[in-house]
């Protein structure tokens, strides 16, 4: 083994090891994230609100808002994404530590670091309509009349602590790219490992020699 396999070999047992661990954290933010409540309710209007569902009560009789239920249906998608990383994470190192071939198990991290990357415009577009929309549930129906004030009620709108700020995308965009860099990183290491490997041998070198003309 040459020295410059050498380097890429322990670089890419490190990424391996930190890669997946990185995947399965990765999956289970966004699971916790789209199924976690975010917001609570109090006054006329009560009950909770999270990515893909939510419960809510006005003055006792249930409730249901198109809006959140169109993005219940579209965070479904990174549900799904996150239950992917997590399997991905999970088999790599499965792989990885059992001393089979781990090279399809990068190839699912990579591409599970392409569907992140694709899916990142909606997640941050999905987290800032549900903060706009649980906005308009915090109201005040109390009304001035030339009798007085006829009071019906107020609603207010509460942050839950810590899905709240893990919901931000200044939280959400590192976390994602991060993912994305290593699992490229990896996915690189490993095709260069493979490449000079399979470079020693003779039918190989003769076929690579042919093609560019040497």
């Amino acid at each position: 083994m040459s020295r410059e396999e050498l380097i890429l070999v322990k670089r890419l047992r490190k990424l391996i090891t930190l890669t997946p661990t990185y995947s399965i954290f990765l999956g289970i933010y966004l699971i916790y994230l789209v199924a976690t409540p975010v917001y609570v309710v109090d006054g006329v209007v009560k009950g909770y609100v999270a990515m893909t569902h939510h419960e809510l009560l006005f003055y006792g009789a249930s409730v249901r808002y198109d809006t959140f239920l169109s993005l219940s249906f579209l965070s479904l998608s990174i549900l799904v994404l996150g239950m992917y990383l997590v399997f991905a994470g999970a088999s790599t190192h499965y792989l990885f530590f059992s001393g089979r071939d781990f090279s399809t198990g990068v190839k699912w991290l990579f591409g599970g670091a392409l569907s992140a990357l694709a899916s990142l415009g909606l997640t941050s577009a999905l987290i800032s309509k549900l903060a706009a929309t649980t906005a308009l549930l915090s109201m005040n129906l109390n009304q001035v009349t030339s009798a007085g004030i006829l009071y019906l009620g107020t609603s207010r709108v509460f942050p839950i602590y810590p899905a709240c700020y893990l919901l931000s995308p200044l939280v959400l965009i590192p976390a994602t790219l991060t993912y994305v860099i290593l699992a490229t990183a990896t996915y690189l290491h490993e095709v260069m490992v493979e490449e000079l490997r399979l470079a020693r041998y003779p039918p190989f070198r003769e076929i690579k020699y042919r093609i560019v003309g040497s």
